[in-house]
């Protein structure tokens, strides 16, 4: 029973960290013409200077190592050329916490490393108001299954669990909703209840989420912004052994990151964040294989649960042969449990589902952080249309996802870096 509760808790984890709705339909970074590193001396338009009077962006691809036969991209973000990246994602055992099964730990760094950029892996928790679900869950925690826990709001996970944990010793100077990626997440379950509700055996689904962004500072005089998102699956159902009702509930952090950097770069730095945000994609293929890796695991546990309820079953005809009466007395208390077991079946299907509907809006809250950040215009070239961040009255790319921005009006990369498989782009309607 509990095997399969940390089986729904997992993929939500899958979905917030590694998954979105949209693609990467970038050509591949291999074989394609780099430009010239060094192509920022004279020109025939001018000197032009890389970092300065325009900013080339590549296309950082971050692998699942561990996953699959064979290493797979699961997810890329832009990154402005020079700046380094490490991590991917990251898998845990079957016997630890399934809610966290499957997620990503990432970061980026300036070039001299002043800015960093860090992306935590998804945290899960659980709860129960029935005493005996409550103490398999603690004794599965003990084993390192997810941790215990009851519903907690974005402001609260901030300032309680995710500050005095990973940011190390940051003080938190202010916290504000994140109203657009808040919405989105709302959103997504409001159009989703109505399955919801088919797989709650009766019970009443009640879904929170929020988010919010921190502003932070260090004792060294850096600078930072964290972000976080929580969502929180309640189901309140009646349970058959009280006659009252009992409650599950299944929590996340999905977005845990934090961004740190020197004072005078705060521009440059919230500059970087909205890139990476909106320039998220998640390999199609990559998710699909988790999705299906889950969908067996899932009809695994069904085998086994149907194995020992058959295995029930012929023990209860065997001694009935026996012991008729003691018999009629087992078979009435194992309805009882039977009942119990389902209906919290039912409720464990309805966060089930609940993980499974969040998966679509993943690049959309990507895309909301930045909203509550710093804007992002839409830019459309030969390709179709592209986020990257406000500010730039120019912008090019070429057919290996790169990007150059830049607020030189007589600076073209075609004559700068004497490259011409760089295109202009012209802006667009979101």
């Amino acid at each position: 029973m509990f095997v399969r509760l940390l089986l729904l808790s997992m993929l939500i984890v899958t979905t917030t960290s590694c998954t979105g709705a949209r693609s990467d339909r970038d050509a591949p970074p291999e074989g394609g013409a780099a430009a010239p590193a060094d192509a920022a001396g004279p020109s025939p338009t001018g000197s032009f200077v890389e970092g300065r009077d325009y900013t080339v962006l590549e296309r950082a691809r971050f692998m699942d190592d561990a996953g699959f036969e064979r290493p797979a991209e699961a997810f890329s973000v832009l990154l402005p050329r020079g700046w380094s990246h490490q991590g991917g994602v990251v898998w845990k055992g079957l016997q630890e916490c399934r809610g966290e099964m499957v997620s990503a730990k990432w970061s980026v760094a300036s070039p001299d490393g002043a800015i960093r950029f860090q992306t935590l892996p998804i945290h899960a928790w659980g709860w129960a108001s029935d005493p005996m679900m409550l103490q398999q869950m603690q004794m599965m925690q003990q084993q390192g299954g997810c941790e215990i826990g009851s519903a907690i709001d974005a402001t609260r996970y901030m300032r309680e669990v995710f500050a005095p944990r990973e940011l190390q010793g940051a003080t938190i100077v202010d916290v504000r909703d994140n109203d657009p990626a808040t919405r989105e997440l709302r959103d997504q379950a409001a159009r989703n209840m109505p399955k919801l509700q088919q797989y709650s055996g009766g019970g009443q689904i009640d879904v929170e989420a929020d988010a919010v962004i921190a502003r932070l500072r260090w004792e060294d005089g850096t600078e930072g912004l964290a972000l976080v998102s929580v969502l929180n699956f309640i189901t309140d159902m009646p349970n058959p052994f009280t006659g009252g009702m009992q409650r599950l509930v299944n929590g996340n952090a999905t977005e845990r990151s934090y961004i740190r950097f020197p004072a005078a770069r705060r521009a440059e730095a919230e500059t970087l964040l909205a890139n990476l945000k909106s320039s998220y994609r998640t390999n199609p293929q990559w998710k699909e294989a988790i999705d299906g890796y889950f969908a067996r695991m899932r009809q695994q546990q069904d085998v086994i649960h149907h194995q020992r309820m058959a295995a029930i079953a012929e023990q209860t005809a065997a001694n009935a042969r026996g012991h008729a009466q003691r018999m009629a007395d087992i078979q009435r208390q194992g309805d009882a449990n039977t009942a119990r077991f389902q209906q919290r079946m039912a409720g464990m299907d309805s966060s089930m589902r609940s993980w499974e509907a969040t998966q679509s809006s993943q690049d959309r809250m990507h895309t909301a952080f930045v909203q509550s950040i710093r804007e992002v215009e839409t830019w459309q070239g030969g390709d179709g249309k592209v986020e990257l961040s406000s500010g730039y009255s120019q912008a090019w790319s070429r057919s290996d996802g790169s990007y150059i921005l830049s607020n030189s009006p007589s600076f073209d990369p075609r004559a700068v870096l004497q490259d011409q498989a760089w295109q202009e782009l012209k802006r667009a309607n979101p």
